[in-house]
């Protein structure tokens, strides 16, 4: 017997387009692409775990049937495709197979150097007539626009509560899993919109208790606990600066980054019954907190910002 248990994360890949889960206009029209046999070239962009590598094998396999894997090369923007020569040399040899038309899958491509995407706009206008390129990017803005003009633009969403809670369902009664409600809605808390962490976070809990409670899930899961946040958010709500800065510092002081923190004030903030009628308030509020999160995201990942988003709530 293996020691090894199989992760889900590979057990429930998606298969067909019909297995995606989310983004149900974007698997409309890729249904539509895949029943008219012309693949364009295309980028697929959005947040991580929302199903684009996902989406790109099973739209390729409904196209081309079972030997698909034949007439792909799946690359990832690793250091080595950082050098042109390296991602000619790989583009070249695999296009020159006689194999029919061809697919070349660039996973993280926002990651490739301008200059190495100038050089790949230019293979694929070499050759245009029997390969056809998808790139799949978290940041759009990092693909330069020529390759962008010559592609179909696909963005993908974060996945909604309930999209992820009508996966978990199907992965449940699979598994035999025991399980509360609250469990479930922590599990899609602690996603921040991610099939893969749900995954993830859904086996290790298992595997750990046996039984999806909230209380095992945030044992697992090292996030803020929601019922700290939504205290402090009460206290915000309240113009409460003092005790909320205090809760603030004594989240900070357990080890929590500010990344941790505001991503679970976002959520929190979403979907608490604390804003439930008071929309005007609740738009303002995620437009701080977003605001916040792109400054920690794009590197001013310190104390103060939080501290800043907090004043700025407590002074709404």
């Amino acid at each position: 017997m293996s020691m090894f248990t199989d992760l889900w994360v590979d057990k429930y890949k998606p298969k067909y387009l019909n297995e995606i889960t989310g983004n149900k206009e974007i698997i409309d029209s890729l249904k539509v692409v895949a029943k008219s046999r012309h693949l364009p070239n295309m980028v697929f962009a959005g947040n991580s775990g929302t199903g684009k590598t996902s989406s790109a094998m099973c739209l390729v396999k409904e196209i081309y049937g079972e030997n698909y894997l034949n007439c792909i090369i799946e690359l990832n923007a690793s250091d080595d495709l950082r050098k042109i020569d390296v991602v000619r040399d790989r583009i070249d040899n695999f296009v020159k197979k006689k194999c029919g038309e061809k697919i070349v899958i660039f996973d993280e491509a926002d990651n490739m150097t301008k200059q190495v995407q100038h050089s790949l706009r230019s293979i694929m206008d070499k050759y245009y007539k029997t390969t056809r390129f998808i790139l799949i990017c978290n940041t759009l803005s990092n693909i330069i626009e020529s390759i962008q003009s010559r592609c179909m633009i696909v963005k993908f969403s974060k996945l909604k509560n309930d999209e992820i809670r009508k996966r978990l369902n199907v992965i449940i009664e699979a598994e035999k899993i025991e399980y509360t409600d609250d469990g479930l809605d922590a599990i899609s808390l602690c996603s921040r919109g991610d099939m893969r962490i749900v995954l993830n976070n859904l086996q290790s809990v298992n595997i750990s208790f046996g039984k999806i409670t909230a209380e095992n899930v945030y044992k697992v899961v090292d996030i803020p606990h929601p019922t700290v946040i939504t205290n402090l958010l009460n206290m915000c709500l309240k113009n409460d600066i003092i005790d909320a800065t205090n809760l603030l510092c004594e989240i900070y002081q357990c080890g929590y980054t500010p990344i941790d923190i505001i991503e679970t004030l976002f959520q929190i903030c979403s979907n608490t019954e604390l804003l439930q009628n008071k929309n005007k308030k609740k738009i303002e509020y995620i437009k701080i907190i977003s605001n916040t999160h792109i400054l920690i995201a794009d590197g001013l990942d310190t104390f103060n910002q939080l501290v800043g988003c907090i004043a700025q709530l407590c002074d709404m």
